[in-house]
């Protein structure tokens, strides 16, 4: 009898070994996810802001869209430079591009 109930007290230390390891592996899991979770979050928020930045053009991009455009209704290299603000070299280029398109 004494062994049964020494046996017993074995299996119910063991078992409560065991349910301590699980209940800690069960709290890092818990951590990781939020973790995991907080990282997704602030991935979701720089994806959305470079979609953002994506469709709209940075004031970079405005400037060679009105450059083109007015090379495209005959501006020459000094009209881009004093209008759009490029530089000498990329309004020489853009005005040279065009020439060969058209």
């Amino acid at each position: 009898m004494w062994s049964l109930r020494r046996q017993q007290q074995l299996d119910t230390q063991r078992f409560e070994q065991h349910i301590s390891v699980l209940e800690q592996s069960s709290g890092a899991m818990s951590k990781s996810t939020i973790g995991i979770g907080r990282r997704v979050k602030q991935l979701e928020t720089r994806l959305q802001q470079a979609e953002r930045h994506a469709v709209m053009p940075g004031a970079e991009d405005a400037r060679f869209e009105q450059a083109s455009r007015l090379v495209g209704m005959g501006a020459t290299a000094n009209d881009l430079v004093d209008n759009c603000g490029v530089a000498r070299g990329e309004a020489e280029l853009l005005v040279s591009l065009r020439r060969q398109v058209q």
